[in-house]
C-alpha cells in the first residue's frame, strides 16, 4: 500500500523537519520546500497533500493555490499559516472556489497531531464548512474560472390536462468543491452586470443548443430563460438573443425570456419597452416566480406577456389554506381572458395536480414529472 505523500510549503526549516520527521514517524511519505514549482508536478499524480504556510518572502500563497489548481492531478490543501485568521480563511475560500480539495486550516504555531489528524480526513476535505457561497463565486468571477464551472439543467413544462411536454426552463446550476451553489448570487448585487450579462449569456446559449436538438429530434417546444430586469434592458443582451438565435438557426418564437423577481434599479418603463422590443421581434415573455418579490400585478398587466408562472411557495399555501384558492383561480381567469399562458411551479403530488386543474391552470412544472436535469448536450441526448 502506498504512503501518503505530504508536501510542506514553508521557508521556516526547523519547523518544517519537526512536522515532516513527525509525519514520517506515522508511516508518511514527508517532505518540504521553500518554494513550489508546479510545473513540475505536472504530471507528478502521487502527490496526496500540500500544507501550505501563505507569507514565505517572496511567495504568495495565493499564487500557489492558483497554480496548484492548474495541474492535472492537484492535491489536497491545508492552509497552515501564521497569518490573519481572516487571511486565512480568504484563502480557504479561494482554494475552495478554484475547485482545491480542503482538508481545513491550521494556524501557527501548531501541534503536529492537529495536521496529522487533517491528513487523516483527506478522504473527507471539509469544503461544506469552509465555503462562503457569496465570497466564493466572487472568487471565482475575480479569477476568470466562473463561466466554466456553470452548468445548465432543464426542467419540463406539463400541459396538466395531460402532462405532456409544452416546453422546457433551462437552469443555472454552480456546484463549487461537491458544493451546490444557490444559483440566484450569480444574479445579484455580488457581481458586477457585465458578470451577471456573460453568465445570462451561457445559458442563453444552452438554451438554445437544446432547443436546436429537440427541433431536430422532432419534437419542438419554447425553451425559457430567465433574465433580471436589468440584463433584459442591456442592450447588449437584445444584440445576444438575435447572434444565438442565428447561431442555432432557430425562430424567435422558440425563445421565451422569463423575467425573474431579483431586486432592480430598472424603472417599469424601461422593462416595458426592452420586454415590448423583444416581444416585437417574436421572442416570448413571461414573468417567473409571480406572487414573490417584485413580480407585482404591474408586470401581468402592463407587459406584452404570453406566459404567467405562479410560485410554488403561493400555490402551496392556496392548497394549504393559508391564502383563499380564489385568488389564485382570479389570477387565472385574467390569463385565459387575455390569452396568457398560466403555469404553476412546484406540482408535487396527485394532490397539487388536482388542484391545479381545478384551479383552471394550463400548465405546470415540479417534480411530480421530473426534476432539473444537467442534459448532455454534446450526445444529443434528450429526455423522454
Amino acid at each position: 500500500m502506498r504512503k501518503t505523500r505530504v508536501l510542506i510549503v514553508d521557508d521556516d526549516e526547523s519547523v518544517c523537519r519537526e512536522i515532516a520527521d513527525w509525519l514520517v514517524l506515522h508511516g508518511m511519505d514527508a517532505s518540504w520546500s521553500s518554494s513550489l514549482e508546479p510545473h513540475r508536478m505536472q504530471a507528478d499524480d502521487t502527490l496526496d497533500v500540500v500544507v501550505l504556510d501563505l507569507g514565505m518572502p517572496g511567495t504568495d500563497g495565493f499564487q500557489i493555490i492558483d497554480a496548484l489548481a492548474a495541474i492535472d492531478y492537484p492535491p489536497a490543501v491545508v492552509v497552515a499559516s501564521g497569518q490573519d485568521q481572516r487571511i486565512i480563511r480568504a484563502a480557504v475560500q479561494s482554494a475552495v472556489a478554484a475547485g482545491l480539495p480542503v482538508l481545513g486550516s491550521l494556524e501557527k504555531p501548531f501541534p503536529p497531531e492537529a495536521l496529522l489528524a487533517l491528513i487523516g480526513n483527506r478522504q473527507r476535505p471539509l469544503l461544506a464548512k469552509a465555503i462562503d457561497p457569496v465570497a466564493a463565486v466572487r472568487i471565482l468571477a475575480a479569477s476568470g474560472r466562473l463561466m466554466g464551472n456553470l452548468r445548465t439543467a432543464f426542467q419540463s413544462k406539463r400541459r396538466l390536462a395531460d402532462s405532456a411536454i409544452i416546453g422546457y426552463e433551462a437552469l443555472l446550476r454552480l456546484t463549487i468543491g461537491n458544493v451546490p451553489i444557490n444559483p440566484e448570487i450569480v444574479f445579484s448585487s455580488a457581481l458586477d452586470s457585465a458578470t451577471r450579462l456573460m453568465a445570462t449569456g451561457v445559458i442563453l446559449n444552452d438554451a438554445l443548443r437544446f432547443a436546436s436538438q429537440l427541433s431536430d429530434a422532432g419534437r419542438p417546444v419554447p425553451v425559457a430563460v430567465n433574465c433580471t430586469p436589468n440584463i433584459l434592458c442591456d442592450p447588449a443582451f437584445h444584440a445576444m438573443v438575435e447572434a444565438a438565435l442565428a447561431t442555432w438557426k432557430l425562430p424567435p418564437r422558440t425563445l421565451l425570456i422569463e423575467i425573474t423577481e431579483h431586486e432592480t434599479a430598472t424603472s417599469f418603463a424601461e422593462l416595458a419597452a426592452a420586454a415590448s422590443r423583444l416581444a416585437m421581434r417574436d421572442c416570448g415573455i413571461g414573468v417567473d416566480d409571480f406572487g414573490r418579490g417584485a413580480a407585482s400585478f404591474e408586470r401581468m398587466t402592463e407587459l406584452p406577456l404570453i406566459e404567467l408562472k405562479i410560485d410554488k411557495a403561493v400555490f402551496w399555501q392556496c392548497v394549504d389554506g393559508e391564502v383563499p384558492m380564489a385568488m389564485l383561480e382570479q389570477i387565472i381567469q385574467y390569463c385565459r381572458q387575455r390569452n396568457i399562458l398560466s403555469v404553476i411551479e412546484g406540482i408535487e403530488t396527485q394532490t397539487h395536480l388536482d388542484r391545479a386543474i381545478a384551479a383552471g391552470a394550463q400548465g405546470g412544472q415540479g417534480y411530480f414529472w421530473d426534476r432539473p436535469a444537467l442534459v448532455p448536450l454534446q450526445d444529443g441526448v434528450l429526455p423522454t
